[in-house]
């Protein structure tokens, strides 16, 4: 009996220790109060750049009068930019040029001698006084264009939403479909969990298409066939981290590649085998909560970007040497 009241008194004194620990969480951390997470992985330390790592330098910014900027191309001499549901041309002095008024929100945009449009599931073509040459057949409900590259002969069309490119002849014609995971021919097929997925055509004319899900670039021969790749997966600046990374590619002479990455936004340069060069913009450059910004190269050597936050264009030139 003894025995079964000291366990009673035990359990209650337990009890009311529990109680009294509730209580204090409660009121120290009540609702509304900002609590830290012990877990929480801080990437402050990764966002920083060292001087000697930005290569590039802002040179000129152009503010643009929309309210939802989309996408960027540069074509001798001029800017074109789809905003809301049209597409501007601009020269490099920020003077409108030339607006033209689309049915719809454009989500990606290439130039040669036409404008090439993706319209969500569709490609539309337009001379550049805003007329319409081209509609192509939709790829179905599932289908979101986000990247278009274009060679005189072909179209390259990446669809984020089934996961492929297509390459078209400039009727609209399918080619063939690139990138579908194919063990047998060592294709891994495009992990693109978010509607992050951007092409480019090298100096020759081949195709490189990011694969995002990978941190990875893929480059792929005339008949759609995977000829090489380079990854670069990492928290620190020379590396890609996070979900869907990088977020914007081109690329510019000598085939070098200019990424803009989304989380730690930073536009930066590898050479053409995939070698950290060096950065175009650091993170301290953009605002606290950013996306990724556009990208698109001119003849001299610029780096230009759409900053869909501060709805601008922003053109950064190389850093004379020395100049830090």
């Amino acid at each position: 009996m003894k025995f079964r009241k000291l366990v009673n008194i035990v359990l209650v004194v337990l009890a009311l220790g529990i109680a009294i620990i509730i209580a204090r969480d409660f009121v120290m951390n009540r609702a509304g109060k900002v609590i830290e997470n012990p877990y929480a992985f801080d990437v402050s330390e990764y966002a920083k750049v060292s001087a000697d790592e930005i290569l590039y330098e802002e040179e000129k910014v152009l503010q643009l009068r929309v309210a939802e900027p989309k996408g960027i191309a540069f074509h001798q001499g001029t800017l074109f930019v789809i905003a809301d549901s049209s597409l501007l041309q601009m020269n490099l002095q920020g003077q409108l040029l030339k607006e033209t008024k689309l049915e719809a929100s454009p989500t990606a945009i290439a130039v040669d001698d036409l404008v090439w449009l993706g319209m969500k599931n569709q490609v539309v073509c337009l001379n550049f006084d805003g007329q319409e040459v081209e509609r192509w057949e939709n790829y179905g409900d599932r289908s979101v264009i986000t990247s278009l590259a274009v060679s005189p002969d072909f179209v390259f069309v990446a669809d984020a939403g089934n996961r492929l490119v297509y390459q078209c002849k400039k009727n609209g014609e399918l080619v063939r479909q690139i990138g579908e995971k194919d063990e047998q021919k060592a294709v891994p097929g495009f992990v693109v969990p978010s509607p992050y997925f951007d092409i480019a055509l090298s100096e020759e004319g081949y195709l490189w298409a990011v694969n995002p899900g990978r941190h990875s670039l893929e480059n792929f021969n005339a008949e759609g066939a995977l000829r090489t790749s380079w990854t670069s997966s990492s928290v620190k600046t020379e590396g890609f981290s996070g979900c869907c990374n990088p977020a914007h590619m081109t690329i510019m002479r000598e085939n070098a590649f200019v990424t803009s990455e989304k989380g730690i936004v930073r536009v930066k340069i590898y050479d053409q085998h995939g070698k950290y060069q060096g950065v175009v913009a650091a993170p301290n450059q953009f605002e606290e909560v950013a996306h990724a910004p556009d990208v698109c190269v001119d003849e001299n050597g610029r780096v230009i970007l759409l900053d869909f936050d501060r709805k601008q264009v922003r053109i950064f030139k190389p850093k004379e040497r020395g100049n830090s």
